[in-house]
């Protein structure tokens, strides 16, 4: 589903993904937020997916999704690097509802980018980052 590009644009955002080590991805998410442009820095299939999680001339901000079997099943895990800036809750918020679309996506269920949950937890993030540079 994250190497499909037609999977991408209903669980994550339109474009295209090479799922090879080198290969493109290429994602637009429109007015929510900057494109991607970058190259997949780790590809293994059925295990892990890593690029990065910026465009062009933008800092590296790396992304790796990775599956791992479970007795119940598989566990998806997503880890990436947050700006270091005032976008951070705007980051956490929108990643929150992406992952909000894919689970659904993963029980078959299309849904559209779920904008009240991305504007409630867009709140309480910049609630926690104002609590830790109280701190």
């Amino acid at each position: 589903m994250l190497t499909d590009s037609v999977c991408l644009a209903e669980c994550l955002a339109p474009g295209t993904l090479e799922a090879r080590q080198g290969g493109r991805v290429q994602l637009d998410f429109g007015n929510s937020g900057m494109p991607i442009d970058c190259r997949i820095t780790d590809c293994q299939p059925n295990r892990r997916l890593a690029y990065s999680w910026s465009s062009n001339d933008t800092p590296e901000r790396p992304l790796i999704w990775e599956l791992e079997p479970t007795s119940e099943g598989t566990r998806l895990s997503l880890s990436l690097l947050l700006p270091n800036d005032d976008l951070v809750p705007i980051a956490c918020a929108g990643w929150d509802a992406h992952l909000e679309v894919l689970l659904a996506a993963l029980e078959g269920i299309s849904i559209h980018f779920p904008a009240a949950r991305f504007r409630e937890a867009r709140a309480r993030f910049e609630e926690l980052v104002r609590e830790q540079l109280a701190a």
